[in-house]
């Protein structure tokens, strides 16, 4: 079983692989491995989010919460609307 300090210092790096997944995907996008409109860096984002989302059950935060819901609800929206997208230009051809 765990103590307290050591569920503290799981959701810390559950945090911190978070940023790290944000930190990565910007990287990639500046550099032109991912494109702003690409499935990839919404999945991306949205990983991370849900990563930094989880971190707040140790740590909560009532700003990062919000912040982290946004990014999510953004991303999963743009990865169907981009399925649903190539789906159907698919059908056309």
């Amino acid at each position: 079983m765990l103590n307290e300090y050591e569920i503290v210092m799981l959701f810390r790096t559950i945090g911190v692989v978070g940023f790290a997944v944000y930190v990565g995907t910007y990287a990639l996008l500046s550099m032109r491995v991912l494109t702003g409109d690409s499935v990839a860096f919404f999945a991306g984002n949205t990983v991370a989010a849900t990563l930094v989302l989880m971190s707040n059950f140790g740590e909560f935060n009532l700003a990062s919460v919000l912040i982290q819901i946004f990014f999510i609800t953004i991303g999963l929206g743009a990865m169907i609307f981009r399925f649903v997208e190539d789906s159907a230009a698919a059908d056309i051809e």
